[in-house]
């Protein structure tokens, strides 16, 4: 597409891809990549904000824009008898609905298996999950309380500093629960 010949849906798709990394500047970028005027670029920012996905604070020089988050959820669960597909299903699948099956399955994996280590290997007692989606970007926490997995290495393995956990987990393959896992 040439200058001057851009879609207002492209443009608007630039504004939301460039504001997290040019939340001062992006209407400057947009001019420069599709050759529009600071009035064309800022209608489109307007339209942005009236749909609710982007926010825009200060005044003149020190405006500012942000994506607004859509959806977000945050919730703790005790780890004593956690099924992390339970969880998957019950707090954090419907923040996911309408991203493509790839997408989606790769979520799924990521969530199950940092919950599945949470409750093998973290010792703690809580796990916290909080999910965000704004217009472009999907954002999972997953923390729980246990020691940690550079003390738990080091207790395991009897190192003698933390650091060292750090070396062995680098080589590879290394499971502090050798008779369910392989590493």
């Amino acid at each position: 597409m040439t200058k001057g010949k851009e879609s207002g849906s492209e443009v608007r798709e630039f504004l939301l891809l460039s504001i997290p990394d040019h939340p001062r500047d992006v209407v400057r970028l947009a001019c420069e990549k599709f050759g529009i005027s600071r009035q064309a670029a800022s209608r489109h920012l307007r339209l942005l904000i009236g749909q609710g996905l982007v926010r825009g604070t200060g005044n003149t020089k020190s405006r500012a824009y942000h994506l607004i988050p859509l959806k977000s959820h945050s919730v703790r669960v005790p780890l004593t008898g956690l099924a992390e597909d339970a969880l998957w299903r019950k707090e954090a699948a419907s923040f996911m609905e309408g991203l493509p099956a790839n997408v989606l399955d790769i979520w799924q994996y990521a969530f199950t298996e940092m919950v599945n280590n949470a409750i093998d290997h973290s010792g703690g007692s809580h796990v916290d999950v909080k999910v965000e989606r704004d217009a472009v970007f999907t954002q999972m926490l997953i923390s729980d309380d246990g020691i940690g997995i550079f003390r738990k290495i080091q207790q395991d393995c009897r190192l003698e500093d933390e650091r060292h956990a750090v070396l062995e987990l680098a080589k590879g393959k290394l499971t502090t629960d050798p008779q369910h896992h392989t590493g």
